[in-house]
């Protein structure tokens, strides 16, 4: 029995050590992108993302280390820290953790399932069978942020300098690229006049707010007008490409959870094997006897003790 507890808090540990990991990269990742270059595509949803993936981070590492605790101190059953309420506590935290990591696996798997449902669509747009695709709930997130991205950067001095026109030049119509774009004429003229077949920032301020818009979801003559929608589906795919690998991550994470758990649970149930003289005594064999402490007669007060000083009084 012994041995199955040593194997199944070998396991414990092993699980926290996987989880302290995964926990490090993230706070690494994290760090990057908060002091890099990388949110530049969208800067505040990367930031808010980084800052609460830091902040979980924090709570995973912490909480694999009261996890170690409470399995190093299993069979201490004393202390108001002892290795069952320890466990305990762990314990609370993880189903806690878990269900949030359910949660947000289920939002990421009918994100993804969304995004990978207008890709394979997107040569259909304009058939009877899909005539439009609406923008959904995460797109209507992205679209503002990379019009506002574009046209704040199209009329820069260097647009191509910074990571977000490079990406755009990449992976975008060439209809809508720097080169094409950037008319030059300064930052008030710049997004406001339509060159060509160039996304216009009034135009599709515009669309963005159309009744059509906002009731649907879509609305192709004007959306043709935002930088977003020229470049929609590249987005997509960039978007899904880097959400697929952390709906991965999301997905070993409810895994090592989940063996957390049940490892938790069988380590607070556990109770170590009495040995012989325990045994005897729960058995009535023998009975304990318990020592009464005895005074310490090396310790006295200023002039002896109360017995010594009554028996000096009386030789008086």
């Amino acid at each position: 029995m012994s041995r199955l507890n040593a194997s199944i808090k070998c396991g414990l540990m092993l699980a926290n050590v996987v989880l302290s990991m995964i926990s490090l990269i993230v706070v690494i990742a994290s760090g990057l992108v908060l002091s890099g270059s990388w949110d530049d595509f969208d800067a505040e949803t990367f930031e808010t993302l980084s800052t609460w993936a830091l902040l979980i981070s924090g709570i995973l590492l912490t909480l694999t280390i009261v996890g170690c605790l409470g399995a190093i101190n299993q069979v201490e059953r004393k202390g108001c820290w002892s290795g069952r309420k320890l466990l305990c506590i762990y314990l609370i935290f993880v189903i806690t953790l878990l269900i949030l990591m359910i949660r947000l696996g289920i939002e990421g798997k009918q994100t993804l399932d969304s995004i990978e449902w207008t890709l394979d669509n997107k040569d259909k747009i304009g058939s009877s069978e899909v005539p439009f695709i609406p923008y959904d709930k995460l797109e209507k997130i992205i679209a503002p942020k990379f019009n506002t991205n574009y046209f704040n950067d199209l009329c820069t001095e260097f647009p191509n300098s910074g990571w977000f026109f490079k990406w755009v030049n990449k992976h975008c119509p060439t209809s809508m690229q720097e080169g094409t774009c950037s008319l030059g004429n300064g930052w008030e003229t710049c997004n406001t006049v339509n060159n060509g077949d160039c996304p216009s920032e009034n135009a599709c301020d515009s669309a963005m707010n159309s009744k059509a818009y906002l009731e649907s979801g879509y609305d192709e003559d004007a959306l043709k007008n935002c930088a977003y929608h020229e470049c929609r589906f590249k987005t997509l795919a960039y978007v899904y490409d880097e959400m697929e690998p952390v709906q991965d991550i999301i997905k070993l994470v409810m895994y090592v959870l989940g063996a957390m758990i049940f490892l938790t649970g069988l380590l607070i149930c556990y109770n170590p094997h009495d040995d012989v003289s325990q045994q005897l005594v729960k058995t009535g064999v023998m009975v304990e006897t318990r020592r009464e402490k005895k005074p310490d007669r090396r310790k006295s007060t200023r002039g002896g003790t109360h017995h010594s000083r009554m028996s000096n009084a009386n030789r008086v």
